[in-house]
């Protein structure tokens, strides 16, 4: 898909978002919603003005914003952006600006201004190319302050091949990547981030995306899985309260930790 097309998609999401469901268009997983979540905000500090990327209906940004100075939600998608706003009504989360726009457009919407910390929760992941995600990159760059921070917790395709070989492995199908997402490649990804940013810490949800992927659809067959089950939830603490290195090769979404140069 091109840009025009993946705006157009989550437009529609969002003219079609529930308030009262837990999976939506927006938030397929929210266990791993949360998970990401909560580790994106032990990095935040309380006089911080942060970015946030790819907003959409600000599921998350209300928390982050309880915890910083000021913070900005940027979303391709008006009908997104207008459920952020409504949402952060109802919260009385009054520290939060919603903008309609690309991360492609930083430098015209963030003109002259310095950000302390940019988050990225699966925004990326929705650019066609990596020609654009490297242009993205070179824009949050560009609106952080120097020293700023960096946090994306993104979509790599290396691990989901690692996950797909244990999933085919026990007889499940391999797990396919929409085709309004292009996942990083740690080929392309990991290089060009060391010219512009330093990686001070990488994490993973890798022991949950091995339980929810692998052990959740075995356990349920021949019935479907479905992401906010008992099973996940027993899963994210799993997760929580386990140290498993070895499980970070099957964690298709990796947090790291940028700090801009």
């Amino acid at each position: 898909m091109d840009l025009e097309s993946i705006r157009e998609h989550w437009c529609k999401v969002g003219g079609e978002l529930s308030a009262t469901e837990r999976i939506t268009g927006t938030t397929r997983d929210p266990i791993l919603g949360v998970l990401e979540e909560e580790r994106l905000a032990k990095y935040l500090r309380l006089d911080d003005t942060v970015l946030e990327i790819g907003c959409g209906d600000a599921a998350h940004t209300v928390r982050y914003a309880r915890q910083v100075k000021r913070i900005f939600g940027l979303d391709v998608a008006d009908t997104l952006i207008a459920h952020a706003r409504q949402r952060a009504g109802r919260a009385r989360v009054e520290n939060v600006e919603f903008i309609v726009g690309s991360v492609l457009d930083l430098e015209r919407i963030f003109r002259g201004s310095d950000v302390d910390c940019v988050l990225s929760q699966r925004c990326l992941i929705n650019l066609p190319t990596w020609e654009h995600q490297q242009d993205a990159l070179l824009k949050i760059h560009g609106v952080l302050r120097r020293g700023g921070v960096f946090l994306m917790t993104e979509g790599f395709q290396d691990e989901l091949d690692n996950l797909n070989q244990v999933r085919q492995g026990v007889g499940l199908s391999a797990i396919n990547v929409v085709n309004y997402n292009r996942n990083l490649r740690h080929d392309e990804f990991d290089s060009f981030i060391a010219t512009y940013f330093e990686v001070e810490a990488v994490q993973d949800y890798g022991l949950y995306l091995l339980l929810s992927r692998v052990f959740h659809p075995l356990a349920v067959s021949p019935g479907e899985p479905r992401h906010d089950s008992r099973l996940n939830e027993v899963a994210g603490l799993l997760e929580r309260a386990v140290d498993l290195p070895e499980c970070r090769r099957f964690s298709y979404n990796l947090l790291y930790v940028l700090r801009r140069r």
